[in-house]
């Protein structure tokens, strides 16, 4: 039997987006999916209806619309680069980025997205990441599809690498996004250091999980009570309604046939 490292609470998982979604569907799209695996079935047996309950269910109405949608005083956009001043701009001033931003970012936030291109990372950035308007993403390396969180309202912070703990501790990150490399890494013990992550929710490795001892050092040296998750390409490692293995099984993600299921690693 695969070792379990975490299980979330029957209330942790009755207030995620994921339980919430499947509630709404019940409800007002009639369609009856009783856990995360049917929901990624029926995302790729139905695609349309699924495409259009997401976008239905995240209040993406408009033809085409930028990431920053909402306006604001709040803080919508935190860089974070290595040994540099932190720069913020509120939800207001994203929809008009500074012109000082990293080209990467500002293509993103000025750029008039389809509706449709913005169906799959919104879907997996609700249901599989968990994301909420309070959220504080931080993130390191690729800043998509992660920026798309600005949607939900949610603060997005984008760290250097060799910053990323001391940036989550910092900035009160509620979830945390970097390949499993850097995770791995921010894993090992440091003598007389321990992070104080009281918000912290969900980690995300990006570019596949972690190696089993990996997964466990991050639940021994980061976080007791965290969900860790893990995607690359086509494929989920965990989902947030379900516990958290030391061997997790791959699987496809949202759209994605059955058939696609990577082997265990």
């Amino acid at each position: 039997m695969t070792e379990v490292l975490y299980t979330p609470s029957r209330e942790q998982a009755l207030t995620t987006n994921a339980w919430a979604f499947l509630h709404w569907l019940r409800l007002v799209r009639q369609v009856e999916l009783p856990d995360w695996n049917s929901l990624q079935r029926w995302s790729a047996s139905d695609p349309t209806a699924f495409a259009g309950s997401i976008a239905e269910f995240a209040g993406l109405s408009a033809p085409s619309l930028r990431l920053a949608r909402r306006a604001g005083p709040r803080e919508g956009l935190v860089l974070r680069p290595h040994r540099a001043a932190r720069l913020a701009l509120t939800l207001q001033e994203c929809l008009a980025p500074a012109s000082h931003l990293r080209s990467d970012i500002a293509r993103l936030l000025t750029r008039d997205w389809p509706v449709e291109a913005l169906i799959k990372p919104v879907a997996e950035l609700l249901l599989h990441a968990d994301v909420r308007p309070d959220d504080r993403l931080v993130v390191t390396g690729s800043s998509w599809p992660w920026l798309a969180a600005l949607l939900a309202g949610t603060t997005v912070i984008v760290a250097s690498p060799s910053d990323l703990m001391d940036t989550a501790q910092e900035e009160c990150a509620t979830i945390l996004v970097a390949s499993a490399g850097v995770l791995a890494n921010a894993a090992f013990p440091r003598p007389g250091r321990r992070y104080q992550l009281p918000e912290l929710r969900t980690i995300v490795a990006t570019g596949g999980p972690l190696s089993p001892e990996g997964r466990r050092r991050i639940y021994t040296w980061v976080k007791a009570d965290v969900m860790l998750l893990a995607r690359s390409g086509d494929t989920f490692w965990g989902n947030p309604l379900e516990p958290v293995l030391a061997l997790q099984g791959g699987a496809p993600a949202f759209f994605m046939p059955p058939a696609a299921t990577p082997a265990r690693r």
